[in-house]
């Protein structure tokens, strides 16, 4: 069995007005797995990832981050976990690809000649090489989800968090982002992926959560959390067109 990245026990956030965003949600991501976590709109997905990486604190309950409590552990975080947010724009911070990817590397204050050989390691392993001096702006939707990975890769993260990766883009902007996936998991990175999009993706989870109203519905095996959902949950079952969980992709082989 792997070791536990993060730990979580009775997480719940209230907002005032006793609105209950996340409520009692318990559960532990390991190291080296992809994690599908499914759910729509509104389910709490995206709060759930910002109270796992300090963005956002939790009203009650624990976490843990390789063991030790969340507080303690915010820089590590921050420099081994890497969000890849729903909107690319929003983390673009460079005038260029290359000194986009730069930015994470030279903030960490590694010297000149290292960041330099990690922004174009990362730009080449992203198909992004040929592109290093475009601005960030001209790059399309999945090269520019493609360009935050390569700024994580180029920071040394070993796990990265995928906010519905797959929002407002086109054909080949979702094939993009999934050979991405392919490649990380292959590598063995952690995955966290957080979609509704199932059809898309589950080809590559070892686990599926789906969340409901901000609560934790089921945990397991992908074709085994399938077999027991409800629809009342606002994920569809993707088998209904693919023949398998193995078959739910966009990537043809």
């Amino acid at each position: 069995m792997a070791n536990p990245l993060f730990s979580v026990k009775n997480l719940s956030k209230v907002f005032p007005g006793k609105v209950w965003a996340l409520t009692e949600v318990t559960l532990t991501i390991f190291e080296k797995e992809s994690l599908v976590i499914a759910g729509s709109n509104g389910s709490g997905k995206t709060l759930l990832l910002r109270i796992l990486t300090g963005l956002a604190e939790a009203t009650s309950g624990e976490i843990l981050f390789r063991g030790r409590p969340l507080a303690q552990t915010l820089p590590e975080i921050r420099h081994s976990v890497g969000l890849v947010f729903q909107d690319p724009d929003a983390q673009i911070v460079g005038e260029t690809a290359e000194e986009d990817t730069a930015f994470g590397p030279q903030n960490l204050g590694l010297p000149k000649a290292e960041v330099e050989t990690r922004v174009k390691t990362a730009l080449t392993a992203l198909g992004l090489g040929e592109k290093r001096e475009f601005s960030p702006r001209r790059l399309s939707g999945g090269e520019k989800r493609r360009l935050a990975i390569a700024g994580i890769l180029a920071m040394g993260c070993d796990t990265l968090i995928f906010d519905e990766p797959f929002a407002n883009l086109d054909w080949p902007g979702v094939k993009q982002v999934l050979e991405s996936i392919r490649k990380l998991k292959a590598e063995g990175k952690t995955l966290i992926i957080l979609t509704h999009e199932l059809e898309k993706t589950l080809a590559y989870a070892d686990r599926l959560v789906i969340l409901h109203q901000g609560a934790i519905r089921d945990d397991g095996k992908p074709a085994e959390v399938l077999d027991r959902l409800d629809p009342a949950y606002g994920v569809r079952d993707p088998r209904s067109t693919y023949a398998s969980v193995e078959d739910c992709t966009w990537l043809t082989e």
